[in-house]
């Protein structure tokens, strides 16, 4: 049960976040040169797991593959909203899946970690049918989704927190990943977040127990990451420790900061925006440097 006045925040983010989103995309259109496969099942819940795939319209053969975990606080945003600045990624090469997950409160901590588990199943199963290159598998996340990419790859590059977890992961290669603007450690709390952490763990995240200590399990297999931020990020505040602990236990890093104070979350979304494009051109040249030799 979500208490009165985290409804009350909960509602007034969600309408602040569709009128924002709705301005920035109000002019752009869906990229002629990339063909889009639509509102493909991966699980049960007839609406949240459905997935889109992205290739380029020209492109042959089997593609890698570029996952995209999407942000929204864990109770706003779907595949939809994140079709132009996704499709982008198919310019450098890549195939991409893009999904939807189950929104809280419909489904709390830690169901988008198992349903990301279960599109990576599904990439696994449906490779030929699709042209994907399971064994070249990149993931890219922004704030919420930025902190479900981070965890599951932990759960990817640590058996014992995927044991943990209760999560089999499926046969493929995690090569890298990219995270934006995120929370990634559960013990740290930023600035006008509390509330959607309180909707997503619930009033008692003490019953999640050792599933929540990310942080602990994070080891030198976790895969090679591009963390970034901006000045104007709400959550830049979580962007050092994360590189810190990543650099701490010998996983290739980089950190990086665009923009000034008025270059605000998840800047890189907006496709108009020049220090998104750059960011983004950058994120897709460190991911394309661990999967082989991309055009």
């Amino acid at each position: 049960m979500i208490g009165f006045m985290d409804r009350i925040f909960m509602k007034g983010f969600i309408k602040a976040c569709t009128e924002g989103d709705a301005k920035r995309d109000k002019d752009l259109v869906f990229p002629k040169d990339v063909k889009a496969f639509k509102d493909i099942s991966y699980g049960k819940a007839p609406v949240y797991n459905l997935l889109d795939v992205y290739r380029p319209a020209d492109a042959e053969g089997k593609l890698p593959v570029l996952i995209s975990v999407h942000g929204g606080g864990y109770c706003y945003g779907d595949k939809e909203l994140y079709r132009h600045y996704t499709a982008q990624f198919c310019h450098y090469g890549f195939a991409v899946i893009n999904f939807n997950y189950t929104l809280a409160p419909h489904m709390v901590f830690p169901g988008p970690v198992v349903e990301t588990n279960e599109v990576c199943r599904w990439l696994c199963e449906n490779a030929d049918e699709y042209g994907l290159d399971k064994e070249n598998v990149v993931m890219i996340g922004d704030s919420a989704g930025a902190q479900i990419a981070s965890q599951y790859a932990t759960v990817y590059s640590n058996p014992e927190y995927a044991g943990i977890m209760g999560i089999n992961v499926p046969d493929f290669k995690l090569k890298a990943v990219s995270l934006g603007c995120g929370i990634y450690s559960f013990n740290i709390r930023s600035g006008g977040t509390q509330a959607l952490e309180r909707i997503y763990l619930t009033k008692k995240p003490e019953k999640f127990g050792e599933k929540l200590q990310v942080d602990k399990y994070i080891t030198g297999n976790y895969p090679p990451t591009f963390i970034m931020s901006s000045p104007g990020d709400y959550l830049l505040s979580n962007l050092d420790p994360m590189y810190d602990l990543l650099k701490e236990r010998g996983v290739t890093v980089e950190k990086h900061i665009y923009g000034d104070e008025k270059t605000y979350h998840v800047f890189f979304c907006d496709m108009n925006n020049e220090f998104g494009k750059l960011a983004n051109k950058e994120q897709a040249e460190f991911l394309k440097g661990f999967v082989g030799d991309l055009k």
